[in-house]
């Protein structure tokens, strides 16, 4: 079993590794001459993709099969990340990213929901710990190798390296083992109304919405520091390092307890740190902010994910994993419309506490709500 958390683990750097290399897709495209707006849609077309195909994810994984549907979102990954080589036009980058965004969220779909289905319940909270350890070490490994190519203006090297990562993913999509849920008639996968009777749905739609809400300030945390005239690194850096240290260390204390419990404490840990981090006067106290808002967000990730497999019979998984991943990416569309309505009138540093006030409310909602949660709710799980 333990093999097959390596492996899961390998794939989901890799696929990760594919989405975040584009974090360096805007300075690539100003090398290349196009505009900042173009580039801005070019940017949020991946996004925007990957999150309205969400909900068709679990469908088509459950009806193509799991590793099949990973072996083929990742090889059509790879033919999509290949067409940037020929193009530097508007329209075609466009049609390239929103495949890349489809194809991807297919992918990580079904992902997770092969790992909530193949790990036991005995060791599923140090597996998803470990897990969530390879969609993080992107962020030390692939990008800043990105950022490198890019500023030697080795762009045809900055494009091999999505071609590599969804190459790696589709060699070991062929090496995870069959799930015996996979044998079973298509009939057997459950249905959207059984997903809403038979499990807390509008607990994790709640809990997921709210912290991927204070989660996704993340994106605006450099223009933040910037701002405040600190250094943005002070506080990206230390929030990897946070939530690192504590997977690794805590790993099994996340591994003995409820994934559930975990969701409201991390929201507001990572709330309490956000509101501090507005008022950082210097780039230590920046860096200090971002460790303990990382150790905030290193467990609430993965105890968001471990809801699909603690929380949802096997054959609700797929679906499971499709309405948690829509929700943790609502995050991502509600935060840029707040900032745009708010920032004008408040500052960027006023929009950022009152986010970080909301999320102190949410954080201590999410856990008393956990918290009254009782196991016998979960109906067929």
């Amino acid at each position: 079993m333990y093999l097959t958390v390596f492996y899961i683990t390998a794939i989901t750097w890799a696929i990760y590794c594919y989405a975040n290399v584009f974090f360096m897709f805007a300075p690539y495209m100003a090398l290349k001459g196009l505009p900042p707006e173009l580039t801005g849609i070019l940017v949020g077309a991946f996004y925007a993709a990957t999150t309205l195909i969400r909900p068709l994810g679990g469908w088509i994984a459950e009806h193509v099969g799991i590793r099949r549907t990973l072996a083929v979102s990742s090889a059509l990954c790879t033919i999509a990340a290949i067409g940037k080589f020929a193009t530097v036009s508007f329209i075609p980058l466009l049609v390239i990213r929103l495949a890349m965004g489809c194809f991807y969220g297919i992918f990580v779909v079904a992902l997770t929901t092969y790992q909530s289905l193949i790990i036991p319940e005995s060791i599923r909270g140090k597996a998803f710990v470990i897990i969530t350890i390879g969609s993080l070490s992107c962020l030390f490994t692939v990008v800043p190798l990105a950022e490198w190519f890019l500023k030697q203006n080795m762009t045809s090297l900055f494009l091999t390296i999505p071609l590599c990562m969804s190459t790696i993913c589709f060699i070991l999509s062929f090496r995870l083992p069959p799930l015996a849920f996979e044998s079973a008639p298509k009939s057997g996968w459950g249905t959207w109304r059984e997903l809403y009777n038979c499990t807390p749905f509008w607990r994790t739609v709640t809990s997921c919405v709210l912290f991927a809400l204070c989660d996704a300030s993340i994106v605006y945390i450099p223009a933040l520091a910037i701002s405040m005239g600190l250094i943005p690194s002070s506080f990206v850096v230390a929030n990897g390092l946070g939530a690192l240290v504590i997977r690794i260390l805590g790993m099994e204390f996340f591994n003995k307890h409820p994934r559930y419990a975990f969701a409201g404490p991390s929201l507001l840990l990572m709330a309490v740190f956000l509101y501090f981090t507005a008022m950082a006067p210097n780039n230590f106290w920046l860096f200090v902010f971002g460790l303990f808002y990382g150790i905030g967000m290193g467990y609430g990730y993965p105890a968001h994910l471990a809801l699909i497999g603690d929380l949802s019979p096997a054959p609700l998984r797929a679906k499971a994993s499709s309405l948690v991943y829509f929700c943790n990416d609502s995050g991502w569309f509600i935060l840029p419309v707040y900032v745009g309505f708010i920032a004008p009138y408040a500052g960027e540093v006023g929009a950022f506490k009152l986010l970080a006030l909301f999320s102190v409310v949410s954080g201590i909602g999410i856990t008393l709500m956990w918290w009254k949660y009782s196991p016998q709710e979960r109906g067929l799980a």
